[in-house]
């Protein structure tokens, strides 16, 4: 019986958010989204006004002029690259919270928790 309840005692603590949780590696900001969407609307304007030489100099320098935007606006997010228990990584991108290198995070989908201490 005592082996049962030292089993399950093991199994619960295995099983809680701090042994499961992720690490943030590293925090960095990002303007990738901004660029992105101002990349394709140069992209479509330039290719619809100079053919295919157009759309790629209207896609970079759109790229170029979104994230430049976000960045000015003060709406760049924060990009986070996470390392699991099995040495696993991801990258997420956040603008609710900040967190540090070396912080202790529960990932649920893309939401990103601190972890109890």
């Amino acid at each position: 019986m005592r082996k049962i309840i030292t089993l399950c005692a093991v199994a619960a603590l295995l099983n809680s958010p701090l042994g499961q949780a992720d690490q943030i590696i590293s925090a960095q900001s990002d303007t990738r989204v901004g660029g992105g969407f101002s990349g394709l609307t140069g992209f479509m304007l330039g290719g619809a006004a100079g053919g295919p030489v157009g759309a790629l100099i209207g896609g970079g320098l759109g790229y170029l002029a979104g994230s430049q935007a976000q960045e000015t606006m003060g709406m760049e997010q924060t990009l986070y690259v996470l390392r699991d228990e099995n040495g696993n990584t991801r990258s997420i991108r956040s603008s609710d919270a900040r967190f540090v290198e070396g912080q202790q995070v529960t990932l649920q989908g893309s939401h990103i928790t601190a972890s109890a201490p």
